[in-house]
């Protein structure tokens, strides 16, 4: 029997899950409708599977807290929400979630997301080639929150300060941004300016005096563009 924790913070309908749930032979371990509760029952019970809202209480919404769980424990997160906006979307990165339904679903539809979300988890796990990319720790409203390498964009430096840009919003760490680029990897941050340290793999554009990330425009230090190609690995 699979134990699922229940992150949601509507009361009737997290009682409601749990008997769907229970009926379907899993285990709800626990029901949390905060990011708090939600850790202390992860570290008191064994959990096979999360099933995450996005919308729960506290400063620390679900897809920060998948963050942080997912950098502790291996285990699946499928995300349950109202909300289908593409602000909500883009930030459910593939990498901490196994599925997502929106609400308001059926019962066929709870089951089978839980059903894939473990058996996408166990597939996973059996590949060879799964391997963790590794996250920064930064404070976020009080919270530690691990932000994937993978979804950092360009950090900025800012006197004592820098600046860590995502595509969803951007985090103000007291630290130089050379203490950044001495702990991140260089296969995936490249210097490019005194004041800036780019994720290359977000690259869309680039030529001698600038680097395009998306939206966001970087300068390039003078001399760098050679080392930029073999950087990219851009055919000349």
């Amino acid at each position: 029997m699979k134990n699922i924790l229940i992150v949601e913070d509507e009361e009737d309908l997290a009682a409601n899950i749990s008997e769907i749930l229970a009926s379907l032979d899993y285990k709800v371990v626990g029901i949390a409708d905060n990011a708090l509760d939600a850790l202390k029952t992860l570290e008191k019970a064994p959990v096979d599977l999360v099933l995450m809202d996005i919308m729960i209480k506290g400063d620390i919404d679900g897809i920060d807290l998948a963050y942080k769980i997912r950098e502790t424990y291996d285990i699946p997160i499928v995300f349950s929400t109202a909300y289908s906006g593409t602000e909500y979307l883009e930030r459910i990165s593939s990498e901490i979630h196994e599925g997502y339904i929106l609400k308001p679903f059926s019962v066929d539809a709870l089951k089978t997301a839980v059903f894939f979300g473990l058996k996408r988890h166990d597939e996973k796990k059996g590949s060879n080639t799964s391997q963790s990319l590794g996250s920064l720790k930064v404070m976020d409203k009080g919270y530690l929150v691990p932000v994937p390498f993978s979804e950092i964009l360009y950090l900025k430096a800012d006197g004592l300060y820098t600046k860590v840009f995502t595509k969803i919003k951007s985090y103000l760490i007291r630290d130089i941004l050379k203490s950044f680029e001495e702990k991140l990897p260089p296969s995936i941050f490249f210097r490019v300016h005194k004041s800036y340290l780019i994720n290359v793999s977000h690259v869309t554009s680039f030529n001698a005096k600038k680097i395009n990330l998306g939206d966001a425009s970087i300068p390039v230090r003078r001399g760098l563009y050679k080392e930029l190609i073999e950087k990219l690995h851009v055919e000349k």
